[in-house]
């Protein structure tokens, strides 16, 4: 499975009452479904706007954004087109049965990271486009019982198959 992180990124919100922290220069290139583009920066009305949006002391920018986005090959393109089928497979077969998402140990900090079924299909979709993943925020108290690894979700499906 390939994942693609991102270090930061900013949010903004389309129409409503928050509708004036979109930077000035923000276009909407799409309106319908989620993640939506404004100007460069992946959006999802399901996250939170961030605090510190218009802050000329945004710990942030302080930071140089060095991500570039490399091209996936073409058997980097066949096996992350794979995974998302087998995680659209799980939203609708494991999802029904209690089974959320997945889980990893992280690399960088030796924790576990949980992901939704749908943060892993938009991570897999902004890679298929090449775009880097939109940014997300992990559940603030996931229940731990309902996220299995990658491997057991894969032999989980192959087991419903197997009937």
């Amino acid at each position: 499975m390939i994942l693609r992180g991102r270090s930061r990124g900013a949010f903004a919100e389309v129409g409503g009452p928050n509708a004036a922290r979109a930077p000035a220069n923000a276009r909407v290139v799409a309106v319908s479904g989620r993640p939506t583009r404004l100007g460069g920066v992946n959006y999802d009305d399901m996250m939170p706007l961030d605090p510190f949006a218009d802050d000329p002391n945004d710990p942030a920018s302080f930071i140089d954004d060095d991500e570039v986005v490399e091209p996936l090959s073409d058997r980097e393109r066949a096996e992350v087109t794979q995974d998302l089928a087998y995680v659209r497979d799980c939203m609708r077969r494991l999802r029904p049965r209690g089974i959320l998402g997945i889980y990893f140990q992280c690399e960088d900090c030796q924790e576990l990271h949980y992901y939704d079924w749908e943060i892993m299909e938009q991570n897999m979709l902004a890679s298929l486009r090449g775009e880097l993943p939109p940014v997300h925020e992990p559940s603030a108290d996931p229940n731990v019982d309902a996220y299995v690894p990658w491997d057991y979700a894969m032999g989980y499906l192959d087991g419903l198959d197997a009937r």
